[in-house]
């Protein structure tokens, strides 16, 4: 049990994830299985603003049993149409964890992890580089772990440039 315990390290690690700090020392093992969608509720923290960007926690907290998770949420302004449909508002946010590595997240039930999701004031931008529009809200994905859930958050978003911003996710509720 203890060889394939190493084994299974030595694969996480070789594969180009780094473990948490203490994510194995808690007793869950490296085959602990992926978060699924079905496990995940998304929602948001209390917003915290800095120097013309407001950082807006998404938080993904695990519903079902134990799962390992990393990566980079997907954001994608929308605004809802009649038809309950959603369309793209600008373009996604600006993934700024670009050369940090993904750390492999186990989450118990009931735990959360977060992404701070940046909004930078439109008036920070000339109009016509902008060209600001109104977001309902987002949709959220995550690789094969998440897949595009709807989270309301009236936001204005540039439609020519990205004036959002993702990060890698992180435990608790802060996105950092």
């Amino acid at each position: 049990m203890k060889l394939l315990r190493i084994f299974a390290i030595a694969t996480v690690l070789a594969s180009g994830l780094a473990l948490a700090p203490g994510a194995l020392a808690s007793g869950a093992s490296a085959l602990t299985p992926n978060c699924v969608s079905a496990q995940l509720r998304v929602s948001l923290a209390t917003p915290q603003g800095a120097a013309g960007t407001i950082y807006v926690p998404v938080v993904i907290t695990n519903t079902g049993r134990a799962c390992q998770i990393w990566g980079v949420p997907a954001i994608q302004p929308v605004v809802i149409t009649e038809a309950r449909r959603f369309t793209p508002v600008g373009p996604r946010a600006r993934n700024t964890s670009i050369g940090q590595m993904p750390v492999r997240h186990v989450v118990a039930k009931g735990k959360s992890l977060s992404a701070a999701v940046g909004v930078t004031e439109t008036g920070n931008y000339t109009p016509s580089t902008c060209r600001a529009r109104n977001a309902t809200g987002v949709v959220v994905s995550l690789g094969g772990f998440l897949t595009s859930v709807y989270v309301p958050l009236k936001i204005s978003v540039c439609t020519r440039l990205a004036s959002t911003t993702t990060r890698l996710i992180a435990p608790g509720i802060t996105g950092y």
